[in-house]
């Protein structure tokens, strides 16, 4: 029951010039349309992926933690302001006015 089938002898060059002349006016329209449907369903999934709650095994943990500053380091710094006037300016206006450049 096993049929040998030969896709030499088998011609879909006319099938394909009938289809084809007859669907050509809409394959801009079906190009356009296919493209915004897949713009449409990934939107659709964003909207539900933003919508979407975490669940029960996927806890947020978040722990703030203070940085710690060397009391050395610190005490060095305010030495060297305080023999350089420039710098201690310079720190001056950072504290007066931080978001001035």
């Amino acid at each position: 029951m096993s049929k040998n089938i030969d896709l030499k002898s088998l011609n879909f060059r006319p099938l394909i010039k009938k289809y084809f002349g007859r669907f050509s006016k809409h394959i801009i329209f079906a190009a356009v349309f296919g493209v915004l449907l897949v713009y449409l369903i990934i939107v659709f999934k964003i909207s539900n992926l933003a919508k979407a709650e975490p669940g029960p095994d996927q806890e947020v943990t978040v722990t703030t933690s203070i940085p710690k500053v060397d009391k050395n380091a610190v005490n060095q710094i305010q030495s060297l302001e305080q023999n350089n006037t420039d710098i201690h300016a310079l720190f001056e206006s950072a504290r007066n006015n931080p978001f001035q450049e």
